[in-house]
Order: structure tokens, then sequence, then C-alpha cells
């Protein structure tokens, strides 16, 4: 094995020393090269032919990465496989592309991060009062993160964020709107007498503004935009049932007589996929189950105000 004083190995010396780890008796070398002292051993069989020189670094480092093999010990600490691959997930996807490059480099990197830690620990900064209130720190901001990773993120399911997509769904439906005139008439016959001339050419502006007993007839029975909360139901049932440019082919009766109803436009903001807002409605989620568990916390805690505290709330 090379010791971390010596030149950075090459990119295949590297590959070969990795692959060699995980073979009975290969770190069983004396550092000047020699075999150790080890019992006879009965007669081994053929050696197998030795792989092709031609072998390429990107299907070594394949067959690398199917384990977790040991790379190096530095003063007995290992770095293995996943050292590598965990200290190359905060790089640009670029760079990580491009492995067989930089694994002699995240190799190297590794043992100089150990022999840092190493020294550190021999200067006594393990029991250091500066180092030891980090640590708390640290701890304090791992111990939070993982409760809420596991009351609340681990709680999200597939099931959940699917019901809160269909709920906005209805949400949007809900808030669809309709641009209607109608024209008010105190008996069904009259009602249909106009469903009659609409359906010969007549315009519903005209017929509107020349018998609509309503106070919307001089517009011509604009009732402008509206939801369906927002109207009588049973006049917004018969409204929402009619399409752009549809008037109703029979009257509506409500309690303030009898109506034929025209949509002139319908408008609703677009729903987007559930892939397009899986995101937003998992943030969502874990923000109401987190305030859920603060509160319950709230309530079984300890929680004392000193005056000072009482003035700025």
């Amino acid at each position: 094995m090379r010791r971390a004083h010596d030149a950075a190995p090459t990119v295949l010396a590297v590959v070969v020393a990795v692959l060699l780890a995980g073979q009975p008796g290969a770190w069983a070398q004396r550092s000047d090269g020699a075999a150790a002292d080890a019992p006879p051993a009965s007669p081994a069989p053929p050696a197998p032919p030795a792989p092709p020189a031609t072998e390429r670094l990107g299907t070594a480092l394949e067959n690398i990465g199917q384990g977790n093999p040991l790379l190096a010990r530095v003063n007995g600490r290992e770095i293995r496989w996943a050292d590598i691959e965990k200290s190359a997930q905060g790089l640009p996807e670029e760079i990580r592309s491009q492995l067989g490059t930089i694994f002699p480099a995240l190799l190297q990197r590794l043992i100089d991060v150990q022999l840092l830690i190493w020294a550190a620990r021999e200067d006594g900064l393990a029991e250091d009062a500066e180092v030891r209130r980090l640590v708390s720190e640290y701890e304090d901001r791992v111990l939070s993160d993982t409760l809420i990773r596991r009351r609340v993120a681990d709680r999200v399911t597939e099931d959940m964020l699917r019901a809160r997509y269909d709920a906005h769904v209805e949400g949007l439906a809900a808030r669809t709107e309709v641009w209607a005139r109608h024209i008010l008439l105190d008996s069904e016959l009259r009602a249909r007498d106009v469903i009659a001339a609409l359906d010969a050419g007549a315009d519903f502006v005209e017929l509107a503004r020349a018998r609509s007993l309503g106070p919307t007839a001089e517009q011509g029975g604009d009732l402008d935009y509206f939801t369906r909360d927002n109207m009588i139901p049973g006049f917004a049932a018969a409204a929402f049932a009619l399409e752009a440019g549809q008037y109703s082919p029979d009257p509506v009766h409500t309690e303030f007589g009898w109506h034929v109803i025209k949509i002139e436009d319908r408008r609703a903001e677009p729903a987007a996929s559930f892939g397009e807002m899986r995101e937003d409605l998992r943030d969502s989620a874990i923000r109401e189950l987190l305030d859920e568990l603060l509160r319950d916390l709230r309530g079984r805690a300890e929680i004392e105000f000193y005056p000072e505290a009482r003035k700025a709330r």
C-alpha cells in the first residue's frame, strides 16, 4: 500500500489496488513490498488468465462500485468506496460524471482529512471547550432534523399527496366563473316563447331588453362573471351546465320567476399536473404536520416567559 506522503498514484494503479483489496491476503504486504511471514500453504490452483491489459478504467470502476471495498487505512481508520461516493455528492454533475478522472484526487483528499482529524485529536481538541460547544450545537441540529424527518416528513405518503392534489383541483373547479345573461319572466309559458324566438334566430340581448322583467334588462340581461357559490343554487346549476354560446333549452324556475339563461364565456385557472405540484404539495403537508407537532409539544412543555420577553409578545 502507498503511504499518504507518496506521490499520488496513477488512476489505473489505484484501481488495481482497490480491486485487490477484497482478495485474501491483499493487505498482507510489508511496506517494502515483501510478503509477510505466513505458515506454508497448500499449492494454489493455477491462477486464471490475467484480464486484458486494455480493460477500460470505467469498467474497473463499475466493478468497484458493486461492493464497498476497503481502499485505504489511515492510522487504523478505514476509507471505503462508500466514502468516495459520499465525498463526490456535493460536486456538480458534470464533475461527478468524470469519476474515473477525479477518483485518485478524492481518495487523496479523504486521506488528508483523516490526517487532519488525527492531528486534531493528538492536540487534544476533542476536549477543547469551544470545540465541545460547537459539537453540542451541531448535535442539537441533528436531533431536531432527525425528529422532523421521522415524525413529520416520513409520515407524508403518496396517497396523502394525491388526496391533497384532488382537493386542490376541486377547489379550482369551485372557482370557475361563467359570464351569463338572463331574461326574467313571470310565467313558464312566456319563457318558452322566448326560447322559441331564440331557436328561430332572435338576438338574446334584444329580447332581454324587450321582455325581461329583471333589473338588468337595459344591459341586455348581463350578469357579468360569477362563481357557482355566488348565485342561487337552481340558477347556478343551470348556468354551469351550459357551455359558452349556449342558452338554456328549458325555462329555469327560481324564487324570482322563470329564467332563460345564456352563457357568454367560461373561465377557470388551469390545474397544474400532479407531477408539477408534487414538491409544493409535499412542502405544505410537511408544514401542516410540523405545526401539529409543535402545538402538541407546546401543550406538554413547560415554557417560561420572563418580563422582557412578555413585553415583546
